[in-house]
């Protein structure tokens, strides 16, 4: 990993919680047994004692005051038991990462395609996923792919593909099935191996039913749906939602490549779910947040359950998230960004109506 990352790393705190246990005692005491008479015959008269002097006065024992009863404590209800938040497309993100970080992949191939240097591994289940080494291609940016996938998760939103942070070899990447002499040299001239001869990079789930990202534009109706007042077909309300979530996440994460084409796909058919895929380009420079801004803006109404989420993102769960992987200047622009956005997203709920701006459940 590279020195600003590897700098960056954070120890995470775990903390306990204990629970009080009260203890209530209690005494019980005793009683007397009675005495008995009888007749005697006449005795010969007893000379009188001895006056006896008077004993002192005892002084009286204050009252005691009576002992308040001791409340029973109310019985604790049992827990209800966690759920497992659902992950991309409603799946075990946990083991797909277990996968993704740590299996042994059983097929490395060149990817041909795009202007960076990728691959493509096959693991034992038949999964499989993209392969992106740390390489001097300035817009082969894989960490914006990892964070944006995290914040995505952290969210709520479940629609960005699942990556990890992992290395490889020299030999896995040169030994690569498509890999031509004249590709091996120039993995030699850009990819950015260590010393030891292995070099950090992405590994993100290959997303293998994925349909053509033609049906929404920046051009598109879909804007309308989240403006105030404006109808949403009760077909598209769905994706009016995820769309909202996307202008969202793609302002944090300063997304300018959204709309180049093809980045907003169904997964799994017609009626599937939209993903949003090529994060690469975020985190960058300050000066694409006017376009990015733009976009955001369009967005009146957003899903509750996000607005909550980010709202609950402070400053030290984001450098816990995401510091291995972003430096501290992109993590200052992105709480910079978070802030103006739960800003606006405030403003247009004096303006219009919690309900009405919180409007997606």
């Amino acid at each position: 990993m590279n020195d600003v990352a590897q700098d960056a790393r954070r120890i995470r705190i775990v903390s306990r919680w204990s629970l009080p246990v009260v203890l209530v005692v209690w005494a019980s005491g005793s009683a007397g047994c009675p005495a008995s008479t009888g007749v005697v015959e006449p005795v010969e008269p007893v000379e009188p004692a001895e006056p006896v002097e008077p004993a002192e006065p005892v002084e009286p024992v204050e009252p005691v005051e009576p002992v308040e009863p001791v409340e029973p404590a109310e019985p604790v209800e049992p827990a209800e038991p966690v759920e497992e938040e659902p992950g991309f497309r409603g799946g075990d993100d946990v083991a797909l990462l277990a996968v993704l970080c740590g299996a042994a992949p059983v097929r490395w191939e060149r990817n041909p395609r795009g202007t960076t240097i990728s691959f493509r591994l096959t693991f034992a289940d038949g999964s499989q996923a993209a392969y992106k080494p740390d390489q001097t291609i300035g817009h082969s940016n894989w960490e914006s792919e990892v964070a944006a996938y995290r914040l995505s998760r952290r969210l709520g939103i479940h629609r960005v593909p699942p990556s990890c942070v992992r290395r490889a070899t020299r030999d896995e990447l040169t030994g690569a099935e498509g890999v031509t002499p004249d590709f091996r040299r120039r993995l030699g001239d850009s990819v950015l191996f260590d010393a030891d001869g292995t070099v950090v990079g992405m590994a993100m789930h290959w997303v293998p039913d994925l349909r053509g990202g033609e049906e929404y534009a920046s051009d598109g109706d879909w804007p309308a749906w989240l403006a105030q007042g404006n109808r949403i077909p009760p077909e598209r309300r769905e994706d009016a939602a995820a769309l909202s979530d996307m202008v969202l996440l793609d302002w944090l994460t300063l997304n300018t490549d959204r709309w180049t084409g093809g980045n907003v796909r169904r997964a799994g058919g017609t009626e599937g779910p939209l993903v949003f895929i090529d994060n690469a380009a975020g985190f960058g420079a300050a000066s694409g947040e006017a376009r990015v801004w733009t976009y955001f803006r369009w967005a009146q109404r957003f899903r509750r359950a996000t607005v909550e989420r980010l709202r609950a993102l402070d400053d030290a769960a984001l450098e816990a998230l995401l510091s291995d992987v972003l430096t501290v200047e992109q993590l200052d622009g992105l709480r910079r960004r978070r802030d103006r956005a739960l800003e606006r997203i405030e403003e247009l709920a004096r303006q219009f109506g919690e309900a009405n701006v919180l409007f997606f459940d």
